[in-house]
């Protein structure tokens, strides 16, 4: 918790605080690379997808309690920015959660993010919509070109 956390969790203590602070989204720990590597491997061997890379570039990599990433400012800034075709479209909004918390995948034809959650299960995070799965709808690909984790 930062100080400024701090005075306005004592000043709502005390009543005279009203402000509504928005928090970043926190980890609730972390696991290793071999783990999150083997995770998204099988991700990728669920729907049959061989040809892929995948890059997880620290060795304790963050996961994140699946109800925060539902509820997280971030993920929300993100879906509120309106699209415009060629301008600000998947890979736009894929690259601003990328950003903040979020692996990014890319598909044969759309962008979207990933992150593991508290209990190692995978998720796919479609920033447009704050939309999780657990697999790709078919106007999201069906055939992944790379992973990078976050």
């Amino acid at each position: 918790m930062n100080i400024g956390s701090l005075f306005c969790s004592l000043g709502k203590a005390c009543g005279g605080c009203t402000c509504d602070e928005v928090l970043d989204i926190q980890p609730c720990g972390t696991i290793d690379y071999c783990l999150v590597d083997a995770i998204v491997r099988a991700k990728a061997a669920e729907i049959n997808d061989s040809d892929y890379e995948v890059y997880i570039p620290d060795r304790a990599n963050k996961v994140y309690k699946k109800a925060d990433v539902m509820v997280a400012h971030e993920l929300k800034e993100v879906s509120v920015i309106r699209f415009v075709e060629e301008e600000h479209d998947c890979d736009d909004y894929a690259a601003e959660l990328f950003g903040k918390f979020a692996g990014l995948v890319w598909s044969n034809i759309h962008g979207l993010n990933w992150f593991i959650d508290e209990t190692d299960t995978y998720w796919y995070i479609e920033p447009q919509t704050r939309q999780l799965s657990q697999t790709l709808e078919g106007w999201q690909g069906n055939d992944i070109r790379f992973f990078i984790g976050r």
